[in-house]
């Protein structure tokens, strides 16, 4: 059966991961800015409980962060995608799932060739452990005959406490099943449509199945007849592999405005790092690097500056080393000091599979370097692998500075 793998309130619960003392307190992660505002992006039970909701401004609800005393914390994307990647090596490391892939940062999918439904419950409370044991995350897992299905069924995980985060969703359970989730809450079915649907007289997931194939390609065309088709058990989804990627991109927004050379470095290389790594975990390679940098187009009072740079290598790589000096050199390019960068970004282009690799003919020492260099980024791989993220890095990445030196809204050391 498929397998659907959600990690509840993930932003919340990565930042946890080092700030245990606040579990059991209301906390949520915010895109906090320069004038203190921002929404809330993720937080977790406790916060919901005292009257707060994802998408809230901040400056809407005041009075109930100081009268609860909630935690807001600044978001920090690069800590959510190394400790994504972190589950991901583990379930993999486990080979119980097939074709397992990222979905988005915090949910995956996977295929086990199991029908009998007790030992499909065993092994995805096997992973389901094993991903709290090793990262500290909790999960919610879900099982069906396609994907649609299997995240069909990781909703009842998450709203239904007697499943204690597991649902497998058994053939002759589906119809059940679909006749008590609101057709909003199916995957596949878009905001837009979802006012077109329940004008229609559709209300549930299992009405949405009782329609012909001809109303709902009529209504929703090719996209709404394979949810369609998944919710009446037919395998109709294929995820997206790596194979047909471009580029990679780690992009971010900061919270607080920064001129200071030094940070965007630091930034810039914890990007180059993860999407390098990334690129290895797809035994792939990269032809070229591109940096850019942008002011805050929002704040009109002070000067813009919009800039970006591509370096084309002259042997494709997926070497963490070489992808850090072509930022450094980038960012020397495009650096201005008089400007307060709002946003940074690294985009590794012209993906090429790692085998395909076509070395300078007149570089007699490329082949022995081009060797040394792989075992090491596959020994600083496998040492963070076992002990944890960034436990080995790169100095100009930063880990070492203290807490303090470095600007709220920016990224900040974690230990897992």
């Amino acid at each position: 059966m498929y397998i659907h793998i959600d990690c509840n309130n993930f932003f919340v619960s990565c930042e946890l991961v080092s700030r245990p003392e606040l579990k059991g307190t209301p906390v949520v992660v915010a895109n906090n800015n320069d004038n203190n505002g921002g929404i809330i992006l993720a937080l977790n039970q406790e916060a919901k409980a005292v009257g707060l909701k994802r998408g809230n401004p901040l400056f809407q609800v005041p009075q109930i962060i100081k009268k609860h005393h909630v935690t807001v914390i600044d978001v920090h994307h690069h800590l959510y995608h190394e400790i994504s990647y972190q589950i991901m090596d583990e379930v993999r490391e486990t080979e119980m799932v097939l074709d397992f892939v990222q979905y988005s940062v915090d949910e995956f999918f996977g295929f086990m060739p199991e029908d009998n439904l007790g030992l499909l419950r065993e092994y995805l409370q096997t992973i389901k452990d094993l991903i709290l044991r090793k990262t500290s995350i909790p999960v919610s897992c879900g099982a069906g005959q396609t994907y649609t299905l299997a995240k069909t069924a990781t909703w009842f995980a998450k709203h239904y406490p007697a499943y204690h985060g597991i649902c497998v969703m058994p053939p002759d359970r589906r119809e059940t099943a679909l006749a008590k989730i609101a057709v909003r809450d199916i995957w596949g079915i878009g905001r837009r449509s979802i006012k077109k649907v329940e004008r229609a007289g559709v209300k549930t997931a299992l009405d949405y199945t009782h329609q012909p194939e001809t109303w709902v390609n009529r209504m929703f065309g090719v996209s709404g007849v394979r949810t369609w088709k998944e919710l009446n058990g037919i395998p109709a989804i294929v995820l997206a592999g790596h194979d047909s990627q471009k580029s990679i991109m780690y992009s971010r927004t900061f919270a607080h405005m920064t001129n200071s050379k030094s940070v965007l470095l630091r930034e810039l290389s914890n990007y180059a790092s993860s999407a390098t790594r990334k690129l290895r975990e797809q035994h792939a390679l990269c032809r070229t690097v591109t940096l850019f940098l942008a002011t805050n187009r929002h704040r009109l009072d002070l000067a813009q500056y919009n800039a970006d740079d591509t370096i084309k290598l002259a042997t494709p790589t997926d070497d963490s080393t070489q992808v850090i000096k072509a930022i450094t050199i980038l960012l020397d390019r495009l650096y201005r000091e008089n400007y307060q960068f709002k946003q940074a970004g690294v985009i590794l282009g012209q993906l090429q599979h790692a085998d395909s690799i076509q070395l300078d003919l007149f570089s007699q020492d490329q082949v022995t370097n081009q060797s040394k260099q792989k075992r090491l980024m596959q020994a600083m791989d496998d040492i963070n692998k076992r002990f944890g993220r960034n436990q080995i890095h790169f100095a100009v990445q930063g880990y070492d500075l203290d807490i303090n030196d470095q600007p709220a809204g920016f990224m900040r050391p974690h230990k897992i």
